[in-house]
């Protein structure tokens, strides 16, 4: 027998479980060669058989137990890469995250079943359809509008994504098929969504001379083909994404792979077509809106390395590309690259950062409002930063007015109106023009609360400490943190009078009323309420970007990214929203918030104007946004930050303990705050009541740690394992989340 038969090899494997237990088992001989870190395996747990990953290998175990055989591994091609496997590591270390749960979180399982691809109807208009649709009936007024958006086409379309015209779409078009003014064909299941964008003839990008500094100066770093921080500084309209285009284009020459993250799904669209146009079927998207076939198709598409660039929201930092070269984050100051939902609790943009240093390649982010946090770096030198001061072209700047909306309202003695006399005034003069408007309200359904005048009581969640919203659609009441819905109260519950009123204005309340001011405008309302239904997104954003609609309303989804042609006038109707909370960064959102909604205006040939409506005018974020003063609300900011100890002068985390029982919750807040007390270096504010004391029927503490920023691994050096069990084993049923570096703490 050979010293290999003998050789006993022993593999930890986590499985996409919640807890933070690994598991041992013995390595069969013909695996031996065959079995790494990273590799994905079938092994035998609790009387079944599991998918697991391998995380470590060694000659010995400290298990005293029974040691089981793995079973086999599942494809070779299934292994992660080292980098990849090495960040999901470091997400778990850093963030307090079992293993099993990071892989869950990062990695579709659904790659190991086999797809069997679904049919899916098309239908294309005949000649004859095209002749016959100004002779529709009057009464058949959605088999015209059927035919007329399929007369803009010249290649079939899923009958499904007819459903924005009418939910009975598909029945419509077969009565079409009777009178042979449509035809409909069956084809495979799309799984690569990017599939149905057509691809344009590219245009030679020619660098201006900005743009060309920047390139040469980031080069010099691609050149020596290790990690890197390279920042593009850029106004918005300045031509960030030619830049992109470009250092990508330099990397995949030298057979390399680009993975490129947006912050919001919205953005892949327009995004992924402009990336098509250049390298072409090379692309693959990846977002939380991919369909489970989808994202197996992809997953396993990448492992064979079809695709050179993957563009998608954060969990697109995890594709298994081969040969990674760059990863670009645009968008970089934006909030929702941390998840804060469920775990792991991480921030795309620092794990990408990681990411790209275990793989040692350069990493690119960009944004016109970077974040404080890079903002600080560039003022230590830390990053190679450069700066794109002027729009790309011959686009100027919007011209922008700041509207005191109390004045406005002291004067025109209309309270009632949520759009200022320069606001409509400017719409008109758009709609006379035939281009088009972005209007921004950051709050969806109709209005903000209903509250009794009477009394002052406000309708409130019976689960959760937030006021209901009012949502016309449905004629109810809605709570936007655990969906509880009532009726429409029309008496107070507190005193009993029928003194009930809606306050405030949501998307809308907002639609309503520009649809009284301009009974023709075509209005199409970009919320979570109407971005929900599979590729909602796309489809608004491509029936804007085809000119039907004139106005495009939206909460801040549409504030980022979004480069419109024929889009001169950009409206935010309250500038306020968010601005007085609780949250030490609520100032900095709204500032980055009012200054890239703006830079949707007059990004091409046409002169773009931008009015901010606002009840606090003076207030500094605003104002500044309001003047494109980058430089004094920064400084101001930094000044604040700096006295209170707060990022990028520090670091913080925050613990939360929730639960039923609300003096349980205040127990085991206390006992982490006498935990906490023992560790030199913290600076403790709490326990107290969360800014939001209760969601989902439970009770919410938080405590708020400040350390230095030289230490962040402070509390794993300190209590690591208590967290660790804390977070693992709730007791009296109170469960306990901690978010480092949170970018929120209500």
């Amino acid at each position: 027998m050979s010293k290999l038969e003998n050789e006993i090899k022993y593999a930890q494997v986590a499985f996409p479980l919640t807890s933070f237990k690994q598991f041992t088992y013995t390595i069969p001989q013909h695996l031996i060669s065959k079995i790494e870190v990273g590799a994905c395996v079938l092994a035998p747990i609790r009387n079944n058989e599991r998918v697991g990953f391998v995380t470590h290998i060694s000659d010995k175990s400290n298990y005293e137990g029974k040691v089981f055989e793995l079973r086999g591994r599942i494809e070779k091609d299934l292994s992660i890469p080292n980098d990849l496997w090495e960040t999901l590591i470091w997400i778990s270390y850093y963030y307090f995250c079992p293993i099993g749960k990071v892989i869950k979180s990062a990695i579709p399982l659904s790659f190991k079943t086999k797809l069997k691809p679904k049919k899916v109807l098309y239908v294309q208009i005949t000649k004859l359809g095209l002749n016959q649709i100004q002779q529709i009936k009057k009464n058949a007024v959605i088999q015209k509008e059927i035919l007329e958006s399929l007369s803009m086409v010249t290649e079939p379309v899923q009958i499904a994504s007819l459903k924005f015209i009418s939910l009975t779409a598909p029945s419509i078009c077969k009565k079409l098929v009777e009178k042979e003014f449509v035809k409909i064909t069956e084809k495979n299941e799309i799984y690569n969504p990017l599939d149905i964008v057509p691809i344009a003839i590219p245009k030679p990008i020619l660098l201006n001379s900005e743009q060309q500094t920047a390139f040469n100066t980031m080069k010099n770093n691609f050149i020596k083909n290790k990690f890197s921080v390279n920042y593009v500084h850029g106004v918005t309209g300045s031509g960030k994404t030619e830049l992109y285009i470009k250092l990508a284009e330099m990397v995949i020459q030298n057979n390399k792979s680009v993975i490129i993250l947006v912050p919001e799904i919205s953005l892949t669209p327009q995004i992924s077509a402009r990336f098509k146009t250049f390298f072409g079927d090379k692309i693959a998207l990846w977002h939380s809106k991919l369909t489970m076939s989808q994202k197996s198709w992809t997953w396993k598409a990448i492992k064979n390395g079809e695709f050179n660039i993957i563009i998608g929201a954060r969990s697109a930092l995890f594709t298994p590309m081969k040969n990674l070269g760059l990863i670009i984050v645009d968008e970089e100051h934006d909030h929702s690259y941390k998840q804060d939902r469920v775990a792991p609790f991480y921030h795309a943009r620092n794990s990408a950062l990681m990411r790209s240093k275990f793989a040692n390649i350069p990493i690119v982010l960009g944004s016109a409002t970077p974040s404080m946090e890079m903002y600080y770096n560039k003022i230590k030198n830390k990053i190679t930063w450069t700066k794109l001061k002027n729009r790309f072209g011959s686009a100027n700047p919007p011209s922008i007015k700041l509207i005191d909306m109390m004045e406005e309202m002291k004067k025109t003695d209309d309270f009632n109106s949520y759009l200022s006399i320069e606001l409509k005034k400017s719409i008109q003069i758009c709609l006379d023009k035939n281009e088009q408007i972005i209007l921004m309200q950051n709050r969806r359904g109709y209005a903000v609360v209903q509250q009794c005048l009477g009394c002052g009581e406000i309708a409130s969640c019976k689960s959760c400490s937030v006021s209901l919203t009012y949502h016309r659609s449905v004629e109810k009441l809605i709570c936007h943190y655990c969906d509880y819905s009532s009726k429409i109260k029309a008496v107070c519950s507190n005193c009993g009078q029928d003194e009930m009123h809606f306050l405030g204005s949501g998307t809308q309340k907002i639609e309503e009323e520009l649809e009284l001011n301009f009974p023709t405008v075509k209005i199409l309302r970009m919320d979570i309420d109407t971005v929900s239904k599979k590729d909602g997104h796309h489809s608004i954003l491509e029936r804007f970007g085809n000119k039907e609609a004139d106005i495009l309303l939206g909460t801040q989804m549409i504030a980022k990214g979004l480069d419109f042609p024929n889009v001169t006038l950009v409206g935010i109707i309250n500038a306020d929203t968010g601005v007085f909370m609780p949250d030490f960064r609520a100032g900095e959102r709204n500032f980055q918030l009012i200054y890239q909604v703006v830079g949707r205006a007059g990004r091409h040939q046409k002169p773009g104007k931008a009015i901010i409506q606002s009840f606090n005018p003076t207030e500094v974020s605003i104002s500044t946004a309001a003047h494109q003063n980058l430089k004094q609300f920064y400084n101001t900011t930094m000044a604040q930050r700096n006295e209170l100890f707060y990022p990028p002068f520090s670091r913080v985390s925050r613990f939360i303990c929730s639960g039923i029982n609300k003096l349980e919750v205040k127990k085991r807040t206390y006992s982490i705050y006498y935990l906490l007390k023992k560790i030199d270096g913290l600076i403790i504010l709490g326990p107290s009541i969360s800014p939001i004391e209760k969601i989902r029927n439970s009770w919410r503490y938080h405590i708020l740690i400040k350390y230095d920023i030289k230490k962040p691994h402070i509390l794993h050096q300190s209590i690591h394992n208590q967290i660790l069990s804390m977070i693992e084993k709730p007791i009296n049923n109170v469960k306990i989340q901690l978010d480092v570096d949170p970018v929120s703490i209500l």
